[in-house]
Order: C-alpha cells, then structure tokens, then sequence
C-alpha cells in the first residue's frame, strides 16, 4: 500500500470517526433524559480514545461544520467543550418551555370550553364584527380587510373607526382605556398561545380597530385630570411607547394640564415630619405609640427625633 492510499485511508477513518461522534452528539437533543445522559458519556468515552479528549473531539467536528458552513453548529459544540453539558441544558430548557407551553395552551381551551371557542371570535369580538358587516359583503372571514383596512400602521377609515366606536362606547378615562388595551393585549397572547408562537396571529379586524383606538386613548388623547392619571399615561410610555421623543412632548402637555388645574405635585408629609409632628402633638405619647400610629417600629421612630 502506497502512502497515497495510506493517506485516503486515514482520511476515512477520521471522517467515520467524526460521523459517529456526530451521530452521538445528535442524541444531546433527545427528549428521554437517559439518552442524553449516555449520549454524553459515549462522547466522552469516544472522544478519549480518538483525539484524547473530549474538548478536543468537539473542535475536530466543530471545525467540519466551519467546512460545511454551519457557524452556529460549530458555535454550540465549542460552547459545549468549554462547558460540558452545556447542549444538554439547552435541550432541557427548550422541552421545559414546551411543555409550559402545552400547559398555557390546556389552560386557555380550559377557560373556552374547546378549541374552536378558544380561538373565537369570542362573544365580545363578535360584537365588532357584526358592526361592520356592512363592509364585508359575501365575505366571511373576520379577519378579512375592512373597507380596505387590515394593515395597523395604514391609516383607519373615519367611518369605519366611528362604527367600532358606535358599537360600544369608547372608555371616558385613561384607567378604563388602559384596562381595554391591556384585554385585548392579553387575548393575543392567548391566541399566540395556541398557534405556538409569537408575532403569528392577530385580532379579528374590526377587534384590531379597537384595540388601536384604545390605545391611542391611553396613550394621549384622553385629558389627564389627576395625578393618578398621569402616572397610567406615564405607563404607556415605558412599556409600549417608541423612542422617537412624541412621549415626553405628551407628558411634558399633560403636566401642564395638571398645573393650570391647580393639582399640585408637592411631595406628601414624610415620614420623619410626621413623627415630629406626632410628638409636637403629643408630648405624652411614647415612641412606641407614635410607631404604631405611623406603622414604623420605635427605634425607627427614635431615629427620626434624633435626626
């Protein structure tokens, strides 16, 4: 045998050799805990005896998987030789987030009833579907465009808004928006939760108008009247606004609204006032009745006289 077929040889038994090793590493993601486990002390078994160790094994096949332009495979074998078991937590935790998953989905048909319930229209979604039959004609799909609208950043028809809103009052106070907006944002994660995946279903159409008008209305077009109001529309900002500076132009309105209403927004009484106060009041009183009075303990008390 001639070094050339020598050479092909050895090739052979390493790309065999890198094959079964690959095989091994597959069952990392199976869903029977068992198989993982002797999965993984086969390939470090194996890896042993062919490249003298396991780190060594999984960078021989992460560099094949370079080869076979596969950078996020390679990735994951190098980030398991640098921590074993690395693979098999990642397993684990995408089988867990499933089967959270499958749980989330039993709850939601649960609260329905069934499935075809679950997924609606639901009884308050049918409400705003039947109010704008008259843009559907033959159509039967709630989720079909109405009066050409399905697109959420394309302008809403005035008419077919004022249809949504007809069919049932729009809420007169942010809090009572921002529980509406907040009831149809947890009804598209229902509806995620079925279909097993986010960004993947929307509210019938008509219910998509709705949900665009209250929060608008949450977000800027209700009249803040208190400073409890102030802080929902606050809310909308941190958790749904968009950076593009239109949030602080609405609060920076809304608090001059308060203002020239004459709400104040001096702090209250601290609590160290309070106990000044207390014993101005009171000199009678021990410390132990001026922390009961104010819900503080008496060395915490003392620490405010003292102070």
């Amino acid at each position: 045998m001639d070094l050339l077929q020598l050479m092909d040889n050895a090739g052979d038994q390493r790309d065999k050799a890198l094959d079964r090793l690959e095989s091994i590493v597959a069952l990392y993601q199976s869903e029977d805990p068992g198989v993982r486990e002797e999965a993984m002390g086969r390939a470090m078994v194996f890896c042993g005896k062919e490249w003298g160790g396991y780190a060594v094994g999984l960078e021989a096949l992460a560099a094949r998987l370079d080869g076979r332009d596969q950078p996020l495979e390679a990735l994951r074998l190098r980030e398991e030789a640098e921590d074993p078991g690395t693979l098999i937590r990642q397993t684990e935790a995408r089988l867990a987030e499933a089967e959270k998953m499958t749980d989330e989905r039993r709850a939601v048909i649960a609260r329905y009833g069934s499935e075809a319930e679950a997924l609606g229209p639901t009884a308050l979604e049918r409400m705003f579907v039947e109010a704008v039959d008259q843009w559907l004609g033959e159509a039967t799909d709630p989720w079909a465009p109405v009066a050409g609208w399905s697109v959420p950043w394309h302008p809403i028809p005035d008419e077919l808004a004022h249809t949504v809103a007809v069919a049932c009052p729009l809420p007169a106070t942010i809090a009572d928006a921002r529980a509406e907006c907040l009831t149809w944002e947890q009804r598209l994660a229902e509806l995620e939760v079925l279909a097993d995946g986010p960004g993947s279903t929307v509210l019938p159409t008509a219910c998509a108008v709705r949900h665009i008008l209250v929060q608008r209305e949450w977000a800027s077009q209700l009249p803040v009247r208190t400073l409890a109001d102030l802080q929902i529309r606050l809310e909308y900002w941190k958790t749904h606004g968009v950076d593009d500076g239109s949030g602080y132009a609405c609060l920076s309105r809304d608090l001059e609204q308060l203002l020239a209403q004459g709400v104040t927004l001096a702090p209250g009484e601290g609590t160290k006032s309070k106990c000044h106060r207390l014993r101005q009041e009171n000199p009678q009183w021990s410390l132990a009745r001026i922390g009961q009075e104010l819900g503080i303990s008496r060395q915490a008390v003392h620490k405010h006289l003292q102070s």
